[in-house]
């Protein structure tokens, strides 16, 4: 009985460490960007076509040339929120100006992936603020947290703009990872000095998220992985998947909010935007399909559709 007792012990000993070691794999292969980035140069993950799509732009060309002639440098607060510095780029339109957005990247970007958003809200009249996102370019954690933290860098931003200007107006527009940021702000408890904001593929949680992707990208069933990916989170007291969720907290916004999605998107699956948008808490609402768009390519995909909603949603509360 003893004997039988300890090959049952080693059993769940060595199953306990395999299911450690799997999230562990998980946790430092998606959420460790610059390894992420790392395994991305060297070809994983790539798609072809949109590799040429994007390569091709003159949309994306214009605005990293725009981007890259601003040569401007981080803009760095202190965070008590999250208890360090955190970074952006921020521009200032040529008049001085009471509009302001706060432009947030996605998933292993930067706010120079961000750059052609920016450049049409500058053009407009706005001031812009691009943050480094949690894990990303300045900051100083090597691992994203998805949004959960971020929210918190963005009210801080959203307080910077208010402490330079008190009738400030602020759009909030984020794409991906930086669209379920913005989400999950707009479920906080918001200066009324933030007037809409603009959610553009971005998902219903984490969790959710990451289950979709982990067979399509890895061949893996989604629940060991994902939930082993949780553990290994939470043991680093990093975030909880399931908390990293837009769709609890966009119930609270009380933010006027644009959804937008490619209905191509396989990576943030195009289905996450009806419940998103149904969700909503908001007294003003609306969303945009953009047909044929792959993931964060809405935009250019259809740049004329993509602004004019923008531009006809916001305009009733800034003037754009």
């Amino acid at each position: 009985m003893n004997k039988a007792l300890k090959v049952l012990a080693k059993t769940a000993v060595g199953a306990g460490v395999a299911y450690i070691t799997l999230g562990e794999a998980m946790y430092e292969g998606v959420l460790n960007i610059p390894l992420n980035h790392f395994i991305r140069r060297n070809g994983a993950f790539e798609n072809a076509d949109e590799n040429e799509f994007w390569k091709n732009n003159e949309l994306v060309h214009e605005a990293d040339a725009w981007y890259d002639a601003q040569a401007a440098g981080d803009t760095v607060i202190a965070s008590s929120r999250i208890n360090r510095n955190t970074f952006a780029k921020v521009y200032f339109p040529e008049e001085k100006s009471d509009k302001w957005a706060i432009v947030i990247h996605g998933y292993s970007s930067s706010p120079r992936g961000m750059a052609h958003y920016a450049k049409t809200y500058v053009e407009h009249g706005f001031n812009v603020i691009m943050p480094h996102m949690i894990g990303h370019g300045s900051d100083k954690s090597s691992y994203t947290s998805m949004g959960y933290y971020d929210k918190l860098i963005i009210l801080d931003w959203i307080d910077y703009a208010v402490s330079l200007n008190e009738n400030a107006k602020i759009i909030l527009h984020g794409v991906s990872m930086g669209a379920a940021t913005t989400m999950m702000v707009t479920g906080e408890d918001l200066p009324s000095n933030v007037v809409a904001a603009v959610e553009d593929c971005g998902f219903t949680s984490a969790w959710e998220e990451y289950s979709s992707q982990v067979g399509p990208m890895f061949h893996l069933p989604a629940a060991p992985v994902v939930t082993a990916g949780n553990i290994v989170s939470r043991l680093r007291g990093n975030f909880n998947f399931k908390e990293a969720s837009p769709i609890k907290a966009i119930v609270h916004s009380k933010t006027p909010t644009l959804f937008i999605h490619g209905d191509s998107d396989k990576f943030v699956p195009y289905w996450m935007m009806k419940p998103l948008y149904e969700a909503c808490g908001a007294p003003d609402k609306d969303m945009l399909t953009i047909p044929g768009a792959f993931h964060t390519a809405s935009a250019f995909f259809d740049n004329e559709l993509y602004w004019h909603k923008v531009k006809t949603f916001i305009g009733k509360y800034i003037d754009f």
